[in-house]
């Protein structure tokens, strides 16, 4: 599988990213129509339960995705989550039954200054979360 990394060069791992994002989804971002449009015409025609895998294109998007300090000023809450929906856009069809969205580094997260609480489900060993539980955020 492709190796993906973040163009913007702050978040060390592609998947933390992926978190960031997902914190954004429901906020407005700059980017918001431009990922609904890629959304729709990359899952309209997704063959489900084929072992198809993440669409390139949409993990390109993300990848290549260059978040403003205006749109990382307005998160105040990550969750780490099989069940974000950020995965579903990526690869319609996973299961949660694999390690490929693990978060190994959460490094950037000091980028996100208006950050509070962090909620952890799942995805991230609790160490990986340190860096932010020294900053004195709340860890849930």
């Amino acid at each position: 599988m492709e190796k993906y990394i973040d163009k913007m060069g702050i978040f060390e791992d592609f998947n933390f990213k992926l978190v960031v994002i997902e914190a954004l989804l429901d906020k407005s971002s700059a980017f918001q129509d431009e990922l609904e449009a890629l959304v729709e015409e990359h899952t309209k025609n997704y063959e489900w339960y084929t072992d198809a895998g993440p669409i390139k294109g949409i993990l390109q998007f993300f990848a290549e995705l260059n978040i403003g300090q205006t749109d990382l000023d307005k998160i105040t809450e990550l969750c780490f989550d099989g069940g974000n929906e950020i995965y579903g856009y990526i690869e319609p069809d996973w299961d949660g039954e694999d390690c490929f969205f693990d978060v190994q580094s959460v490094k950037g997260f000091e980028h996100i200054k208006n950050l509070k609480s962090v909620q952890l489900i799942s995805m991230v060993a609790e160490e990986v979360l340190e860096p932010i539980k020294k900053q004195g955020i709340v860890i849930e």
